[in-house]
């Protein structure tokens, strides 16, 4: 049941493709959709190596306010167009960095929304407050494409599975809003069939338990050759015209994949279809 919607605005044309599925899933589920701007205007502080200049003069908090009160003007404006309960909240952090404070307000919602990756906009903080808001805030974040729209409900979803608590939570976090009748692919990519992984039939047991909720789950088996997981991830739900892809995020340590690459870097910075990460 969602019945909380927490969008962290980044200032960039990213926020319209949240904002428009935040209302849409709000009208769906009868749900109230909080935003949030942050004013990120850090103060000196003081260590034993004396105090450090890293504040503003007036005029840079006050452009920097400016700007979050823009971003928040206009997400008001959207929802209140929209006909939706909401409320948008302009909050300044001079002791914490902005998807921290995000972090925070989302831990009180059910589903934090967000944009994807605007390329090109100045200043943007895309990975570090997406991590932020995965890793810390408790909620699964469902990232939504610069330009494109979320489909609601979803009729054709892909679940990326693996035998790994992330993507178990990922699924349960996905049941309230798919449908009884929804198509669903449970991919796995290169299974290897041992007693502690995918087991004697990879995905089966979790498309047994996604047919006792209702979907008609079918297991797809994928090699990957020559690509990534995460790009085979892509592929898949590409080539099936996916409106929603489920899977766990950060499976492997963060900063493994911030070094070597991973399956959540490639899907965040690769997709063209709303995901939907869970921790």
């Amino acid at each position: 049941m969602i019945r909380d919607l927490f969008v962290f605005l980044q200032g960039t044309p990213a926020d319209a493709a949240a904002l428009a599925a935040a209302i849409a899933l709000a009208k769906a589920h009868d749900a109230h959709v909080a935003a949030l701007a942050v004013a990120h205007a850090p103060v000196p502080f003081a260590s034993e190596w004396g105090v450090t200049a890293v504040g503003l003069d007036q005029a840079g908090f006050e452009a920097l306010r400016k700007a979050a009160e823009e971003a928040a003007a206009g997400a008001r404006g959207k929802l209140e167009a929209a006909g939706v309960s909401h409320d948008v909240r302009v909050a300044d952090s001079p002791l914490a960095w902005p998807e921290e404070v995000a972090a925070l307000h989302a831990r009180h919602a059910d589903l934090c929304v967000f944009g994807g990756p605007a390329p090109g906009a100045p200043g943007s903080r895309f990975g570090t407050s997406f991590d932020a808001l995965l890793m810390h805030s408790g909620r699964p974040v469902l990232l939504v494409p610069d330009g494109v729209t979320l489909m609601v409900p979803p009729r054709r979803v892909v679940i990326a599975w693996q035998p790994r608590r992330e993507a178990s939570r990922a699924v349960h976090d996905a049941l309230p809003w798919l449908p009884r009748d929804a198509r669903v692919d449970v991919l796995v990519v290169n299974p290897q069939s041992t007693a502690l992984g995918y087991g004697e039939a990879p995905g089966s047991d979790i498309a047994r338990h996604l047919a006792r909720h209702g979907c008609q789950a079918e297991v797809v088996e994928v090699e990957r050759g020559g690509h990534s997981t995460g790009q085979a991830i892509l592929d898949h739900a590409r080539a099936c015209v996916a409106d929603l892809v489920v899977m766990g995020g950060f499976s492997h340590s963060r900063w493994r994949e911030q070094v070597f690459g991973g399956v959540t870097r490639t899907v965040l910075e690769g997709t063209r279809t709303p995901v939907l990460f869970s921790h």
